[in-house]
């Protein structure tokens, strides 16, 4: 949160630094400033995201503690899923077919946070089925998982 505090400190600094016309700013030193520009918005992208992660731990884990109550699944699947997939979204993903799911029209980051739901079941369940060579892979081409 403090590093989220001095980024937007930075930025506007960097912005009310910026003369009138920006067209006075040689090619170089604008370019520069762009990119210190961008660089900043994507540190503020991510203390966003690692907000948000940190405020939604507490209702996963919770979740998963009422339907599962295994302490260490449940902590191993909270941290690993992304902030935007809940608990009842992912027992979802895992029970739907992806036909079901509507995968392929689904935009580039819903397709993402569908395969890394499909990693984190792979790698904090004791999965008692073969995993053999391409076990992901089957897991990213399946119609369920059950």
């Amino acid at each position: 949160m403090r590093k989220f505090l001095i980024s937007l400190i930075v930025l506007t600094a960097i912005l009310f630094n910026i003369p009138a016309g920006a067209a006075e700013l040689d090619p170089q030193k604008q370019a520069e400033l762009m990119e210190k520009i961008k660089k900043l918005e994507q540190q503020i992208s991510e203390l966003t995201a690692l907000k948000l992660k940190k405020q939604t731990l507490p209702a996963k884990r919770d979740q998963c503690m009422k339907v599962v109550g295994v302490e260490g699944y449940c902590n191993c699947v909270v941290e690993k899923l992304p902030a935007s997939v809940d608990y009842r979204q992912f027992v979802s993903v895992l029970l739907t077919p992806a036909k079901e799911l509507g995968y392929d029209a689904m935009t580039a980051e819903q397709k993402r946070d569908i395969d890394q739901a499909l990693i984190v079941w792979a790698k904090c369940v004791d999965y008692k089925g073969p995993k053999g060579a391409g076990f992901i892979d089957g897991l990213m081409n399946r119609e369920t998982l059950f």
